[in-house]
């Protein structure tokens, strides 16, 4: 059950940076407007393995200050695929016990306009839902043509895909990672020849999970393979083979 709203929980054995400083007030004041079942996470990019320096109604997701940075966070640095953008509004995010949420974050850039924080919102609208849902079911009307059958009532939108996970520790982030990249090769690790390994560690790499300390070692243990040949395959990938 969602507890009422709580006051902002800073991690104060850390210094945060000069930027951050007016999104902290930020926090407190979007969690009064939106209440309780909205989580607010400020993330610091220099430290991937502990990146929530700032969070707000953490139960909502059930992350901690200190918690890693996201999947989503790592792909923005990773691939800068989002460097003429201030913000990303409304996708949909998991977290690890299969909670969804409404998402969106904000981009803190320094002065040379690299991406140091990010501001994010993680809205839980399962009570929105739910009325939405019983509310299309009891107004639903069926099909009154001559020979035709019952419409099919449609029960909110179909579902979307996740943008983004919501991990609470460094080692969920990149086993989390690594295993749904390892996966969608399609094949069985014992059995793929080295050029799908190599595939599958360009994936691991576009995804950002290198940038994560100890992601070699959990390739590695993924692909049977040692932690020198991971860093053969990275380095050919990053060579563009």
């Amino acid at each position: 059950m969602t507890t009422a709203s709580s006051a902002t929980v800073v991690d104060r054995s850390r210094v945060l940076r000069a930027e951050f400083g007016p999104y902290l007030p930020l926090m407190d004041f979007l969690a009064e407007l939106l209440g309780p079942r909205t989580e607010i996470v400020l993330h610091d990019t220099s430290d991937l393995g502990r990146s929530i320096v700032a969070l707000t109604n953490g139960h909502v997701s059930g992350r901690t200050v200190g918690g890693p940075a996201t999947d989503l966070v790592l792909k923005v640095l990773q691939n800068h695929e989002h460097d003429d953008r201030d913000y990303l509004a409304n996708y949909l995010a998991e977290s690890r016990t299969g909670g969804t949420f409404r998402s969106s974050t904000f981009f803190i850039r320094d002065d040379g306009g690299d991406v140091v924080g990010m501001l994010c919102l993680n809205i839980d609208d399962e009570p929105l839902t739910r009325a939405r849902d019983l509310l299309a079911a009891i107004t639903a009307t069926t099909g009154l043509v001559k020979g035709a059958g019952p419409a099919a009532v449609e029960v909110g939108p179909p579902p979307s895909t996740v943008a983004e996970r919501l991990s609470t520790t460094v080692d969920e982030l990149a086993l989390d990672g690594v295993a749904r990249i390892v996966a969608a090769q399609g094949v069985d690790p014992h059995r793929m020849t080295s050029d799908e390994k190599v595939s599958a560690v360009r994936e691991v790499e576009r995804a950002g999970v290198f940038l994560l300390k100890g992601a070699v070692a959990q390739v590695a243990e993924a692909l049977h393979v040692s932690e020198p040949t991971v860093y053969r395959y990275l380095k050919q990938v990053r060579r563009g083979g």
